[in-house]
């Protein structure tokens, strides 16, 4: 986290940061030659075009060039970077694939999205919550999933005490995109914190 959040210790190490062009502290971290154009891509994207770009993604439209399932996790990344969130775009580590990291309002969180055509079960997110508990006790991690998740799966979510990962469906992530995404975390970390729901659905008054 001190990493994360200290620009000069980072160039020092395996994480860098660059200004972007609202001059935002923006991570790469192993960033290979082919993402380098997702990248520019979604960096070229204000807030209009993330929300042309995930209802093409709700209605099942090809997203040509994006190779499947790369758009929705620069999508995620960069609608928390629009609000001055520090993010690390995905990354492959030595024993992972990571989806990316945000660090914002004092929270630092490890992403990971399915763009799936169904609901996603209980195995992705207990294989999540695994590569989380690798971290430091402090890191969340955040699950998006365009179709959401099964029943089956939100009840074992509740049976294993799951505490440091919180899920967020299709719903979710339409409301915070356009009512913002910090306001829609933090809305969800109060949730978590305060009545034990990782899978609290946003309302429109969570984000005013």
């Amino acid at each position: 986290m001190a990493c994360a959040l200290d620009r000069n210790a980072c160039q020092r190490g395996s994480l860098a940061f660059e200004q972007d062009e609202a001059g935002l502290g923006v991570g790469r971290w192993g960033v290979e030659a082919g993402e380098e154009r997702y990248v520019g891509w979604v960096r070229s994207m204000g807030r209009a075009a993330l929300l042309d770009l995930w209802a093409q993604m709700q209605e099942g439209q090809g997203l040509e060039p994006w190779p499947p399932g790369r758009a929705f996790e620069y999508l995620i990344l960069r609608a928390f970077q629009l609000e001055g969130a520090q993010v690390v775009w995905p990354y492959g580590g030595q024993w992972e694939q990571v989806d990316g990291a945000v660090y914002v309002d004092g929270l630092s969180c490890l992403v990971e999205c399915k763009h799936w055509r169904e609901p996603v079960d209980f195995s992705p997110i207990a294989k999540f919550k695994v590569r989380v508990d690798r971290r430091p006790p402090a890191a969340l991690g955040l699950m998006f999933s365009v179709k959401g998740f099964t029943e089956p799966a939100l009840r074992e979510a509740y049976a294993q005490p799951l505490r440091n990962v919180l899920l967020w469906d299709g719903r979710d992530v339409s409301l915070a995109l356009r009512g913002g995404m910090r306001a829609a975390l933090g809305a969800k970390w109060r949730k978590a914190v305060e009545e034990a729901q990782v899978d609290y659905e946003l309302k429109a008054e969570d984000l005013r």
